[in-house]
């Protein structure tokens, strides 16, 4: 570890030079060695290359070194293609305060494996990647006295002339508080739309949204600029691109979001065709479990005017698994601004209305009006009939006895056989410590006519469930626990 008198981690290393003996690495099922075998792929150091920017939430133990805490975080690095990098942008919110290393850029290193699975470390952190390919990866740290899920990908740095500017979508959680979704248009920096928000334990709000500080022109070496809302929210955002940026709170709140260019406008009913089914994924935070208590994800078909044909649903809330609850009708309203609304029909269970914002003519966000869960997610139109046939990269985040993220890869080697490659950090809340594995495994899988996959990895509890958007992409529930994720085909090298 690189920094003992970092801000970000002085507290969480104190504890955890105690916790070191902690770490297990378990041996991977079948390989003999105790060490995970890479699947597939020709991966390498160069296939991290460029400025990327990253953003993640997770538990780790608090700066005082007390307890557990929750935070969010993102990140801008530069990698050399050769193990190095170098670090633009920390910024790391905990207990309502903002941190950042002390001087900046500092210096970390990096490796890939041929299958596109690897590691990350720096200022004290390390944390286990999955390259979707050499522009996208998923991530979860992977440190006894810390855990964390996300996501990255390459920033276009030719974008950080000027604030993002026109029609975006925009999804943001805020841990064990809100969610909040809404359709901006934003003019010389300036935000105005409108939004649904969701508080814990109160129904949704649509609202109007504004700036009452306007979007600052972003860095033009790390893309990072702030702007402030009129309910006094403050926020750092990151351009990935003229069409993406994400964004992440101030000082004061925990909230993490993104927002992209809304294009296919304007919207009716008809944008969701007759016929065309859309597949969804959502995670959130509930009064009972409180953080990741609840994973879901699903498939319904429309008619193209107002109502919902056929589909499935599967989701764990407070640790109750739902499984395969069949759509048996329901209804949908879609408005020229983007915004609609979705209830399903559920034979033998029920899910919360969904609201959604589209952000183009196959791809919405949403968030699922529920008092007893702060929840959102992603739609995606699915691609035809899906396939599960080649190699795909996942991250998954949730709880079962302890706080658990995994990242990783599988590899379908039959049409009902597929391997399976996993790094996962087991947080424990009580006693502030990671136990970090690594498990090579196999298993078999079940593919629906509707795009469900029904999936047994050996030693991993519990059965996964798969919905398919697209070939080898979708999201994902362990049911035994409220676990869940996304994955997505990762290309060819």
């Amino acid at each position: 570890m690189n920094s003992l008198v970092s801000p970000k981690y002085a507290g969480r290393l104190l504890m955890a030079l105690a916790a070191v003996s902690s770490i297990v690495l378990a041996a991977g099922c079948g390989s003999g060695t105790g060490l995970v075998p890479p699947l597939g792929g020709s991966f390498t150091n160069s296939s991290l290359s460029g400025q990327y920017v990253m953003k993640q939430t997770g538990t780790g133990i608090n700066q005082a070194g007390t307890s557990a805490d929750p935070f969010s975080e993102t990140t801008v690095f530069t990698a050399d293609g050769s193990g190095n990098l170098s670090i633009l942008v920390d910024d790391f919110d905990q207990d309502a305060a903002q941190l950042t290393p002390t001087t900046l850029p500092e210096t970390g290193t990096y490796s890939i494996l041929s299958d596109g699975t690897g590691s990350l470390s720096f200022d004290g952190a390390n944390y286990s990647i999955t390259m979707i390919d050499n522009n996208h990866f998923y991530l979860n740290e992977d440190d006894t006295f810390a855990t964390s899920a996300g996501y990255g990908q390459t920033q276009d740095t030719t974008a950080f002339t000027a604030a993002p500017s026109g029609a975006f979508v925009f999804k943001a959680h805020n841990i064990s508080s809100s969610s909040r979704v809404g359709g901006i248009t934003i003019t010389g920096g300036a935000i105005s739309g409108t939004e649904d928000f969701l508080t814990l334990g109160v129904l949704d709000t649509t609202e109007a949204i504004a700036t009452s500080v306007p979007m600052s022109p972003p860095s033009s070496t790390t893309g990072r600029g702030t702007f402030t809302l009129t309910d006094g929210t403050s926020f750092g955002y990151y351009v990935v691109s003229a069409s993406e940026f994400y964004f992440m709170g101030n000082t004061t709140s925990l909230e993490i979001g993104q927002a992209e260019a809304q294009t296919g406008g304007p919207f009716s009913a008809a944008t969701l065709a007759s016929g065309n089914s859309y597949v969804f994924g959502s995670r959130g935070d509930t009064t009972v479990s409180g953080e990741a208590g609840i994973h879901s994800a699903g498939v319904y078909t429309t008619d193209g005017v107002s109502a919902i044909t056929a589909g499935a649903v599967d989701y764990v809330e407070d640790t109750t698994v739902n499984s395969n609850l069949l759509v048996s009708g329901g209804s949908y309203t879609l408005a020229a601004n983007g915004r609609g609304t979705v209830n399903l029909t559920l034979s033998g269970g029920s899910i919360s209305p969904q609201i959604f914002w589209m952000v183009n003519g196959t791809t919405a966000y949403f968030l699922a009006n529920d008092t007893a869960a702060v929840e959102d997610g992603t739609y995606a139109q699915q691609q035809g009939t899906p396939a599960l046939s080649g190699q795909s990269a996942f991250v998954m985040d949730g709880f079962d006895t302890t706080l658990k993220d995994r990242v990783g890869d599988f590899e379908t080697t039959s049409a009902t056989a597929l391997n399976w490659n996993q790094t996962s950090n087991a947080f424990s809340t009580v006693d502030g410590t990671g136990v970090i594995s690594t498990l090579g495994t196999n298993g078999t899988y079940t593919v629906g006519s509707n795009g469900r996959v029904a999936v047994t990895v050996n030693n991993v509890t519990g059965a996964l469930v798969f919905y398919l958007s697209a070939n080898n992409t979708g999201f994902m529930v362990q049911e035994d626990a409220n676990i869940g994720g996304v994955f997505g085909a990762q290309a060819s090298q």
